[in-house]
């Protein structure tokens, strides 16, 4: 087996443990099929293996300097809001997800992801406003589509579980 070969069999396996997901375009919608390049792993791809292991606040450390290196890419900005979404921290996420999308107007993940910020900010109508993006950019359907439907829905059955409940304890 020539020396280029193997080199780039053991960066293919040694990224399977390193940052599962990466190499098939990122996690739950976010990633865009961003590669690596140079050979190593970068700052991007650990972000996202520690994004897939919910640590969160170390995965802003090397999403901060992955921009710092590409300051207009849409999938870095995207994780970097999703990262601070799942740290509570709503205003950073949702400064993060508009500067995707002023990059990428049709970034999917990002649209996803920025509907399932607003129902955690209790904002259904600009969610379906998200949702109504997907549906134009995936006419036929996507995952990212599929995913902020059920979040969607899941949300007002809760709501609507949490009236009921209201109403039958007054």
């Amino acid at each position: 087996m020539n020396k280029s070969v193997l080199m780039a069999a053991c960066s293919v396996f040694a990224l399977s443990f390193i940052a599962p997901g990466f190499a098939m375009g990122g996690y739950g919608g976010g990633g865009g099929g961003m590669t690596m390049g140079g050979g190593g792993i970068d700052d991007y791809s650990v972000a996202v293996s520690l994004i897939r292991q919910a640590k969160y606040d170390r995965a802003t450390v090397y999403l901060d300097r992955a921009l710092k290196n590409n300051p207009h890419n849409a999938n870095i900005l995207n994780y970097l809001g999703y990262a601070h979404r799942m740290l509570g921290d709503y205003p950073a996420s949702l400064d993060f997800y508009q500067k995707a999308l002023a990059i990428n107007p049709d970034h999917k993940g990002a649209h996803e992801y920025l509907g399932e910020l607003y129902l955690m900010m209790h904002d259904s109508a600009s969610a379906d406003g998200q949702l109504a993006e997907l549906t134009r950019l995936c006419p036929d359907g996507c995952e990212e589509k599929d995913v902020l439907t059920k979040a969607i829905a899941d949300y007002h059955a809760a709501a609507h579980a949490a009236a009921t409940q209201t109403a039958t304890q007054q």
